[in-house]
């Protein structure tokens, strides 16, 4: 049974329509931002020395951010990501692939940086570039070449930036989690295929809108 036959009744949302799992890890990260005090992160940032002490880690590290050009950043592809993935896909594929991506990326993150304290939601945003790019390969996506930005059908995009982490993680993470980054683009990768290619009437039954 062919994936396509369950959607293509779905019409696509406008561009500045928005999914509430979306919106509202976008709020969570920019009130974290905002209210919770630096005090508190070596409580709520993934580290894999202490993960067995402070478990919630695992998931907390995603909503807390560097700096104000870290957390603008992915709040914007978030919203272009999160938007494209959630509207024609649903709120329910967005959960579990928030909790699969980070807590996936957080543990081959602690194999590869043993040590290192890691934070921010980019796992989860490379698993929605890896969801769509089997979703949603003909939309088009901004992206970014040096310091210029423009637009790719994502089956494009996806892959190219997959590579660009994958090059990243061999050379040195630079203080930046490039082998989370590529962890979460495959574990959205393979969830999309599998729900596309193995399980479409369940994925219709328990994960649709």
């Amino acid at each position: 049974m062919d994936y396509s036959e369950y959607y293509t009744q779905r019409q696509p949302q406008p561009l500045f329509n928005i999914g509430e799992v979306t919106k509202w890890l976008i709020i969570i990260c920019v009130a974290a931002y905002i209210l919770v005090p630096q005090s508190w992160y070596d409580y709520l940032m993934f580290n894999s020395a202490t993960v067995s002490q402070y478990p919630w880690t695992l998931v907390t590290n995603a909503f807390l951010h560097g700096g104000l050009l870290h957390l603008l950043f992915n709040c914007f592809a978030l919203f272009m990501f999160g938007s494209l993935v959630e509207l024609k896909h649903g709120s329910k594929f967005m959960l579990l692939l928030f909790f699969s991506s980070v807590i996936f990326a957080n543990i081959v993150f602690g194999i590869f940086d043993p040590g290192v304290y890691g934070l921010g939601i980019s796992a989860y945003i490379y698993a929605l570039i890896g969801s769509a790019v089997v979703l949603e390969p003909r939309a088009r996506v901004f992206m970014p070449i040096g310091f210029i930005y423009t637009t790719a059908p994502v089956s494009i995009a996806g892959p190219i930036l997959f590579i660009t982490e994958l090059v990243f993680s061999i050379g040195g993470g630079h203080g930046i989690g490039h082998v989370a980054h590529a962890a979460g683009f495959i574990i959205g990768v393979g969830i999309a295929y599998f729900m596309k290619q193995r399980m479409p009437p369940l994925y219709e039954k328990y994960f649709k809108v």
